[in-house]
């Protein structure tokens, strides 16, 4: 508003007072801006942004929130994809667990840290983000994580526990009483979104038979945890059986909807060469052949398997080539086409994530590096997850040097909103 100012006393007032109430104005943002604002920000800033207002509060606890959010955190993630969780395993020592039988032992303290790959040369740091303790004992073997919408999966030898690292919402799934196979080491588990009911299942094999003679052929049944889910806090069976037995201590590769493990094919009459593949959806069994059309006789324990924007992954160390062939197939039910995507020059690595620009990001041991596609070399720096500086409060504030490390946890994350208890489920942050 344009104001003129007159040398009379009495307009000089009436001007000021209209410039107070031009003052006095606020605009509202429409909700409906403010929700477009507010899905695109990182976790910990909606956690501080829920005490600025009774509406925004009502507008981050809204259900609705969540697929939003995590959509667009998949989005950035794709078009940026620096952001990575990195957990040390600490080994503590040997445990023994009966005649002859000896195991690692590993610490019981689980820690997240938040790492962004670094877009140039230099030092590289990781934040802590999230950590639990558990009793000594409560766990020993574990088997590498497995990531799904933000959610952490971490199957040990006595329970399997679920994280939400930005949350910091945990639980760990109760125990069940199914397993008939009485011997050391973890069961086979996975987890993903059953897109039908909007919610995450853990499935998870058990040993129905107790015996454990070299010519066994065990019969394994499979039974799901439901987070949040009508059926409370408790384990249920599937309606059939696995067809196949499948090897024990590994985390199922979640890709469209569907969990894939490989097949124990020892004491078996012409097992077959795939990967059984368990729907979360309607929660039945099928068998996805690997590689057949290009490598009928490949070994499974020459095979790396994971997802990669979307598709399901194979990675392969030609012995011949002395390359490591990487193949994709969109189609991941009976009849799939496995096309090799990549040939890369470097011996015993898998790719950890795409980074665009015919650029991937791959992984030998604890070393991570950049790979131009078109280049046909490494690019930029090796980062050695042994030498970053991990960072948090107190005890490693200046950056930890980790002690005892037999393994890390490595995971393309994208954080989200996704509830893993009833508590964080109500809005809770």
């Amino acid at each position: 508003m344009d104001l003129k100012v007159y040398k009379r006393k009495g307009n000089l007032k009436i001007c000021e007072r209209k410039a107070k109430r031009v003052q006095q104005q606020t605009f509202e943002i429409p909700d409906e801006l403010v929700r477009e604002i507010l899905i695109w920000l990182p976790v910990a800033s909606l956690a501080r942004f829920k005490t600025v207002s009774k509406a925004w509060l009502a507008i981050i606890s809204d259900h609705s929130f969540v697929p939003a959010h995590l959509h667009c955190s998949k989005q950035k993630q794709q078009q940026n994809p620096s952001s990575f969780l990195i957990t040390p395993r600490i080994l503590q020592g040997p445990g023994h667990v009966g005649p002859g039988i000896i195991i690692e032992s590993f610490s019981t303290g689980t820690r997240f840290y938040h790492w962004c790959l670094p877009q140039v040369t230099g030092s590289s740091s990781a934040t802590l983000i999230c950590r639990r303790h558990f009793p000594d004992g409560e766990f020993g073997e574990v088997v590498p994580m497995a990531h799904c919408d933000g959610l952490i999966l971490l199957p040990t030898d006595t329970k399997v526990y679920v994280f939400n690292p930005a949350t910091k919402d945990a639980i760990a799934l109760p125990q069940s009483q199914r397993n008939m196979m009485r011997h050391y080491g973890c069961l086979s588990v996975g987890s993903g979104l059953d897109t039908s009911i909007g919610k995450y299942k853990v499935a998870r094999t058990f040993h129905r038979s107790s015996d454990d003679g070299p010519m066994e052929i065990f019969t394994m049944g499979m039974e799901v945890f439901t987070i949040n889910g009508e059926n409370g806090s408790s384990w249920r069976e599937t309606s059939v059986d696995l067809p196949y037995p499948i090897l024990g201590s590994q985390a199922g590769t979640c890709c469209q909807g569907c969990l894939f493990f490989f097949i124990d094919k020892n004491n078996q009459q012409l097992p077959p060469q795939g990967l059984l593949r368990f729907s979360l959806v309607d929660e039945t069994f099928g068998v996805t052949p690997l590689l057949t059309n290009l490598y009928p006789s490949v070994e499974d324990e020459d095979i790396f398997i994971n997802e990669l924007d979307g598709e399901l992954c194979a990675s392969l160390l030609s012995k011949v080539l002395q390359r490591v062939l990487i193949f994709t197939t969109s189609h991941v039910m009976d009849h799939p086409r496995w096309d090799i995507r990549y040939i890369i020059n470097v011996q015993q690595c898998h790719p950890v994530a795409s980074l665009g620009g015919s650029v991937i990001l791959l992984r030998h041991g604890c070393r991570v590096f950049r790979y131009s596609l078109k280049a046909g070399r490494i690019e930029g720096e090796i980062f050695d997850m042994r030498d970053i500086r991990y960072l948090g409060p107190c005890e490693d504030a200046l950056g930890h040097a980790w002690e005892n490390v037999s393994w890390f946890d490595l995971i393309s994350y994208t954080e989200s909103l996704v509830p893993v208890t009833p508590k964080a489920n109500s809005g809770a942050l």
